[in-house]
């Protein structure tokens, strides 16, 4: 009989082309090789075994592939120091898989007539506690939390030593060894940290969070662990709103002409007291003496809106918004600058330009001469024919001349006007402007 002695070796490839006996652990999360006082060394596979009744699951397949094989599975024994306890036997198998293993060293024999393969591999159940989840604060900053973990130190005996009791890490001092911690605030983690284990034996590892998110209502609080052999465990949850005040609001429109009328709808949260700030024009803030003298008239409301402000005057501005709530541990503000989050509102200069050009024929492009303008507070237009005679005179400059006299199509040629406008700038803009236009009918 020829015999074949052979270690574990975890070769997923080989799966898809079994043409060595092999025994594998595909539902294991870490593996490893022992570090044996002498050759030959043995696979080492960790389950996570979170219910604490041993989840080890280990697979031999045949040489062949074939079915007829003949697998006996045995258990290593420390007082015989031998594979003296008996698994099960399976005849005529193309392979087999052992499940819900304690841990402990097994064997395999795979035997085929004259052909004998050995293998043999550590099953280790990780079956740690779950981590500790605690709110220590609620303040107005966010939510503190400390949480902790005590790592667990799997060990497998070194067989070949000759003493029953020379036990050795699974994972040495030179083996990467780092717990990973994720908080998840309604199943979606939003902070996390690391963890480098220190020198044997592992201590608890304490870590702590602050989750600085504003929202309303109440949110469900867990932390996940991943441990050194990739297996994880998830606190119990906890239950808590927060203090944290968000002041913030949208403005509509963010720019136009004067006047210009802006209505803030406060989307704030966790807040009960508002104080508006409505700034005068940057040129003029620039001059101001203090934060009042910066301010519009009836600039501070102390409402929570929806509101609305009308801009009188053509100029650049920002809003302030201050939120705050009363609490048990006294009182959370927040601010929030519409200038500083992005474009102010923003009031258009005043203007007036005048085309030269117009073609009043009825197909709805060009046909109105009208003035380009905006922010005026006062406007007035007069067209005038080459002979000195009125045509046309008007005071809104929405409005336009429709190239009619008394009902019929002026004739085409050449027009004078004069238009005079004030801006609305608070230091008053004139506008006096005098010139010629075409009429073309085609």
């Amino acid at each position: 009989m020829t015999i074949f002695r052979c270690s574990l070796l975890v070769i997923f490839a080989i799966l898809s082309n079994p043409i060595f006996s092999q025994i594998t652990a595909p539902t294991a999360t870490y593996s490893s090789v022992t570090q044996y006082a002498s050759s030959p060394q043995d696979d080492i596979f960790v389950f996570c075994d979170n219910i604490g009744a041993g989840v080890g699951e280990l697979k031999a397949v045949s040489n062949d592939g074939t079915s007829g094989w003949t697998f006996t599975w045995t258990k290593w024994d420390s007082n015989t120091s031998d594979f003296t306890i008996p698994v099960i036997i399976e005849n005529n198998q193309r392979e087999s898989i052992l499940t819900n293993l304690a841990d402990g060293l097994y064997r395999v024999v795979v035997e085929k007539g004259l052909e004998t393969f050995e293998y043999q591999a550590w099953v280790l159940n990780n079956a740690n506690t779950n981590p500790s989840l605690t709110l220590t604060l609620m303040d107005c900053v966010g939510l503190h939390f400390a949480t902790s973990f005590l790592p667990v130190d799997l060990r497998y005996n070194d067989i070949r030593s000759g003493k029953p009791s020379d036990w050795k890490s699974v994972l040495d001092e030179t083996t990467d060894r780092v717990v990973k911690f994720s908080m998840l605030r309604n199943s979606e983690v939003i902070l996390s940290a690391a963890e480098n284990l220190g020198a044997l034996p592992y201590l608890q590892t304490d870590k702590s969070f602050i989750d600085l998110e504003v929202f309303e209502g109440e949110r469900s609080y867990v932390v996940l662990v991943q441990d050194q052999y990739n297996c994880e465990y998830v606190s119990d949850p906890i239950s808590t709103s927060t203090y944290v005040v968000k002041a913030e609001f949208t403005v509509k429109p963010k720019a136009g002409e004067a006047p210009l009328e802006v209505e803030f709808t406060n989307e704030s949260v966790n807040a009960d007291d508002f104080e508006w700030f409505i700034y005068q024009d940057f040129d003029r803030i620039a001059d101001a003496a203090n934060v009042e003298d910066s301010l519009l008239v009836d600039g501070i409301i102390t409402d929570e809106g929806p509101i609305a402000y009308t801009y009188l005057h053509p100029g650049n501005y920002f809003v302030k918004l201050i939120a705050s709530s009363e609490n048990v541990d006294g009182t959370c503000i927040d601010e929030f600058n519409f200038k500083a989050e992005g474009t102010p509102i923003v009031v258009d200069t005043s203007l007036v330009q005048v085309p030269n050009v117009f073609t009043p024929n009825g197909d709805g492009r060009n046909d109105i001469f009208r003035v380009k303008s905006q922010s005026l507070k006062s406007f007035s237009g007069t067209i005038i024919n080459r002979w000195g005679r009125v045509v046309f005179s008007w005071k809104n400059p929405d409005e336009g001349w429709n190239g009619k006299i008394n009902g019929k199509w002026a004739t085409p040629g050449t027009y004078f006007y004069v238009i005079t406008a004030t801006g609305r700038e608070e230091q008053k803009k004139k506008y006096t402007k005098k010139g010629s236009f075409m009429l073309i009918r085609k």
